[in-house]
């Protein structure tokens, strides 16, 4: 068993990331503050969920404003740099949440027993779980459902947001490794633990911090 403060600590760090993520879900949705990307309803919940108050500030500072900001047109200057950054690693931020996410509950499911030295498999599950959400997001929010909108999709996600996921992943499998071997070596970090989603909820804001460098060189690239 871990110890019972931890299991505290660990309940009450995600009960601050359900009440961020219902802040936002109630300013978009209860009071209509849609936001013009569709994807980016996801991508503020999903960062509040791990960022928690944070990520409520970064929302009411660059994705409110969004909302409530009329279309723009070509000849509008675009938003400034930070606020580009910003949007950049949370929306690369969610794919990794919702990969780890996905990718460790779908192989806590498909096998038994969780030895140490398999971390690598999870590890791969979830570098792939978000490059494939990625895609999805991309997809997802372009005009058409053809196989060519995959394949725009795919390069897109390449050239705009690959740097900054991987930065975010290495970050996040740092920090999982010292977890399993040093931090909560014993008993063995499981999902059916709130310790386990504690500690990758702190890998989650090392990965967004890690992260920034990334998306700063990319949205320079870009500009």
């Amino acid at each position: 068993m871990q110890p019972t403060w931890l299991v505290a600590l660990a309940w009450a760090s995600l009960a601050v990331g359900v009440v961020s993520f219902a802040i936002v879900l109630g300013d978009t949705y209860l009071y209509g503050h849609r936001q013009p990307v569709k994807v980016m309803e996801i991508v503020w919940l999903v960062t509040g969920l791990y960022v928690g108050p944070a990520a409520v500030r970064l929302y009411w500072n660059w994705g409110r404003p969004e909302a409530l900001s009329p279309p723009r047109r070509d000849d509008q200057p675009r938003r400034p740099r930070r606020g580009i950054i910003v949007t950049q690693v949370s929306r690369c931020g969610a794919h990794c949440a919702l990969g780890f996410v996905v990718a460790e509950v779908a192989l806590s499911v498909a096998r038994s027993d969780r030895a140490q030295h398999a971390l690598w498999i999870d590890y791969a599950g979830d570098y792939l779980a978000a490059v494939t959400i990625a895609v999805l997001f991309r997809f997802f929010d372009g005009p058409g459902r053809s196989v060519g909108q995959i394949w725009h999709a795919l390069t897109t996600v390449v050239k705009v947001e690959l740097v900054t996921i991987t930065a975010f992943e290495v970050a996040l499998f740092a920090w999982l490794t010292l977890a399993h071997h040093m931090v909560f070596p014993d008993p063995p970090l499981r999902p059916d633990s709130p310790t386990f989603w504690f500690a990758g909820q702190i890998g989650l804001i090392a990965g967004f911090i890690a992260a920034w460098p990334a998306a700063s060189w990319q949205v320079g690239r870009q500009r």
